[in-house]
């Protein structure tokens, strides 16, 4: 008998499954000379600038509690610099402080969703992406992404299909952990078809300054009127380097701004206020920041793709975006039995393709948000088990 089943526990949160990443690297920390590629976040420290800002707040004794939708400060330099990102006004009235992308994720669904409604979304896809409306009682319906010409493609048309009744429609472009990317007539064609059934659209838009061409990556936002029925969901954790500091935002219709405000008081109560600070010294100093670490992360990805597609059973898409390359090895049958052989044999830590909801076997997620030297000893290490999957697993 389980431990859930002798304490009787039957919640949804017990039967959403665990993170097959998380268990993987959890049994894995130990490992002396392991090169960790499997969790997705950039490999230096959020730059000085920014610190410095919060340490100024914290001297000032700004650890009190701040608004439940974020300091006015905050949420007016957010609207400023999304209204001049995508050449449109965005009110302050349309802007949620959050903490983390993950939490503006589960208010959204939070304001949107009954029990019993369905949600549909693109696969491959990040898992807690589908585990966040499970826990709300929601369907959920999965359409794959194709890979045509060495990129990843969705057939839009097909996809409009697969998500006719459904309450929510889900996003993730740019998309973890394909790379994927849509582009502005799709996106333009999916607001179209989406505004006329009355359906929910959140876009999950969280690598959008994690891009190798152009300033950032098209939005919905771009597409959409203020009362549209769109929540766009952003983080400050990948573009400006703060993962740890559990930071993002959401932009809704004006008519939804109140309701986030009063569900993530029984949660979150708010942010905290020197983070705060820091956010706004992101947004208004990080410009030339994002810019080179878009271009690192371009030259890490020729590195890698290069590097795996050099081996002839390795099928790599090229990412459009975001840091990591996706990719199948043929011959491999169980890919959490390859990624635990990995660890043991070439001291490498991948993420298996099972984690982001992919039936078949063989493929990978690799973070490339690392040094020339970690991922050129990542891709020596890899090269004798790639060149001999067959016989490996």
């Amino acid at each position: 008998m389980t431990s859930e089943a002798r304490h009787g526990l039957e919640s949804r949160a017990i039967q959403v499954p665990p993170s097959i990443t998380r268990e993987l690297a959890n049994a894995a920390m130990s490992v002396e000379g392991l090169i960790p590629l499997w969790f997705g976040e950039p490999n230096i420290p959020t730059p000085k600038f920014i610190c410095d800002e919060a340490a100024r707040s914290l001297s000032a004794g700004e650890t009190f509690y701040a608004e439940g939708l974020g300091r006015p400060y905050l949420r007016e330099a957010i609207s400023g610099y999304m209204s001049e990102l995508y050449s449109k006004p965005i009110g302050v009235n349309r802007v949620a402080v959050t903490v983390s992308g993950g939490n503006a994720l589960n208010l959204a669904f939070q304001c949107v969703l009954e029990e019993g409604d369905t949600v549909v979304t693109l696969t491959p896809a990040f898992p807690n992406l589908l585990s966040i409306p499970k826990l709300q009682g929601a369907r959920t319906v999965t359409h794959s992404l194709e890979v045509k010409d060495g990129k990843w493609s969705l057939d839009v048309e097909a996809f409009l299909e697969t998500a006719k009744g459904a309450k929510v429609v889900l996003l993730n472009s740019p998309s973890n952990p394909t790379g994927f990317m849509l582009t502005r007539p799709e996106i333009a064609r999916i607001m179209e078809v989406l505004r006329e059934r009355g359906t929910w659209l959140i876009s999950d838009e969280v690598y959008a300054r994690t891009v190798y061409s152009g300033k950032a990556a098209p939005s919905f936002l771009e597409v959409s009127e203020p009362e549209d029925r769109l929540i766009v969901v952003n983080s400050f954790s990948k573009s400006w380097a703060m993962t740890g500091w559990r930071l993002g935002w959401l932009t809704l219709p004006p008519s939804l701004t109140p309701v986030v405000e009063k569900i993530a008081e029984f949660s979150i109560a708010s942010a905290p206020p020197f983070s705060q600070r820091a956010a706004v010294v992101a947004l208004q100093q990080g410009e030339e920041f994002v810019a080179q670490m878009a271009q690192n992360y371009k030259h890490a990805r020729d590195l890698v793709c290069s590097g795996l597609l050099a081996h002839e059973g390795v099928t790599c898409p090229v990412p459009e975006s975001a840091f990591y390359a996706y990719f199948k090895v043929e011959g491999v049958t169980d890919s959490v039995a390859y990624a635990r052989m990995l660890i043991e044999e070439a001291k490498v830590g991948l993420a298996p393709g099972d984690a982001f909801l992919v039936g078949e076997p063989g493929w990978f997620r690799l973070c490339f948000a690392q040094t020339d030297e970690q991922l050129n000893e990542a891709l020596d290490r890899l090269a004798p088990f790639l060149a001999n999957a067959r016989e490996t697993v």
